[in-house]
């Protein structure tokens, strides 16, 4: 990953800057995608603009976006819960 040093940041914006921790990536790489489990339909309400943001990425990487709201949702559970 590319570093960016900013110089003529703003007061508030340079100490943000300074105070700020890195957020580790814990989303997986595309390949990581093709795995197939054992799947439950559901229905689920998601909103529009994730939605968006997800089908957006999948037609970039030429991946299925259910497909990769899934592996999402199982990396966050498998970290986080």
């Amino acid at each position: 990953m590319k570093s960016v040093v900013y110089t003529d940041a703003p007061k508030d914006i340079a100490k943000a800057i300074s105070v700020a921790e890195p957020v580790v990536d814990f989303l997986p790489s595309p390949e990581c995608f093709a795995e197939n489990l054992g799947k439950e339909k559901i229905s689920l309400n998601v909103d529009k603009k994730a939605l968006a943001r997800y089908r957006a990425y999948a037609g970039k990487h030429g991946l299925k976006y259910q497909a990769l709201m899934n592996q999402v949702l199982s990396s966050y559970a498998e970290k986080r819960l």
